[in-house]
């Protein structure tokens, strides 16, 4: 009897101890608050792989400019795809990137702390079906009973669901293949699949290579694919000024782009390791912006939420309207 008493007491007097222990540490806390404010933050940029505004703006030292001016360092990321970028969204070391609309579903669906904090495109990174030159295929229509490489969940294959739809057709009516680009490339060229449903800078590369031609495009289709910028909720929550700041430089960054092409493709050029020429002509197809969420693109992630419930590739409901804020641009702008 007595021994069970001791080790109650002892349990106790333990629990008391780390009790008192976060007690103090709140103290503590609340005392530091005015020293925690002038410390040095950190905000974490992420790459998020292919051709971008962020590589250059990085090149340039932007955003280290403004934000040393506010008490802040820039530290950087680089992510080959948006899993592991969401992953760094999840552990805090991602603070800022951009995404496609696909992505944002499926972050959200598994709720990811971010929010959608401006658009940085609508022309979805030229998303495209192409074949090969000689290929019978010259429309959406012929796709059917052909087999088409794409990686599933990606903005390619929204685009492909999209185009077989406004066509009457759907996945049944053709043979996905599911291939990331790097196997899906070699297994075009070899003609073991009848087209490809690909985006920038695959796209470019095929075609003026004479390798492919487009059978469709986001372009020709006249269909918006939003490319969005991201913050990290608690982020922002904890430092709008530096969001609003972060996307003052962005847009600075956008302007820049559209004065200097020259120069931006050979950073891009250069920092990729891709050719020059080839890089000037992805520049000058796409249109970089740094724009509110309107209700056209609203509208377009919406029916990518709901195409991407129905296929099974997301499990719960994304209600779009919930999941940006146009606030931290319009702070931005004001500047």
């Amino acid at each position: 009897m007595r021994s069970t008493t001791n080790k109650r007491t002892s349990t106790v007097r333990t629990g008391l101890v780390v009790l008192a222990a976060l007690i103090g540490l709140m103290g503590l806390s609340a005392c530091s608050g005015k020293a925690q404010e002038n410390e040095k933050v950190t905000v974490n940029i992420a790459i998020n792989g292919g051709l971008n505004l962020l590589t250059i703006a990085k090149n340039k030292g932007f955003f280290e400019e403004a934000f040393s001016k506010a008490n802040a360092e820039v530290k950087w990321n680089e992510f080959q795809s948006s899993v592991p970028l969401l992953e760094g969204v999840v552990s805090n070391r991602v603070d800022f990137s951009f995404i496609g609309d696909g992505t944002v579903v499926t972050g959200k669906a598994a709720n990811s702390p971010f929010t959608v904090i401006s658009v940085t495109g609508v022309e979805g990174n030229q998303n495209s079906v192409i074949v090969k030159p000689d290929s019978p295929i010259k429309s959406i229509s012929d796709l059917k009973g052909k087999t088409i490489a794409v990686a599933k969940g990606s903005s390619g294959h929204i685009f492909l669901i999209k185009a077989l739809e406004k066509n009457g057709l759907s996945e049944n009516d053709v043979n996905l293949v599911q291939l990331q680009p790097d196997e899906a490339n070699p297994a075009f060229q070899a003609g073991n699949v009848d087209a490809w449903a690909i985006w920038d800078p695959f796209v470019t590369l095929e075609t003026e290579a004479g390798r492919a031609r487009i059978v469709e495009s986001v372009k020709t289709m006249g269909f918006i694919a939003p490319a969005v910028m991201i913050g990290r909720d608690q982020f922002l929550k904890d430092h709008p000024d530096l969001t609003a700041l972060y996307l003052k430089v962005y847009q600075q960054t956008v302007e820049w782009v559209a004065s200097h092409l020259d120069e931006a493709a050979d950073i891009l050029a250069t920092e990729k390791k891709m050719d020059v020429k080839l890089v000037r002509t992805l520049l000058a197809n796409t249109h970089y912006i740094n724009d509110p969420v309107t209700p056209e693109v609203e509208g377009a992630m919406q029916t990518t939420a709901n195409i991407l419930e129905t296929t099974g590739t997301v499990k719960a409901k994304v209600d779009i309207s919930k999941v940006y804020d146009n606030s931290y641009l319009t702070e931005a702008l004001k500047k």
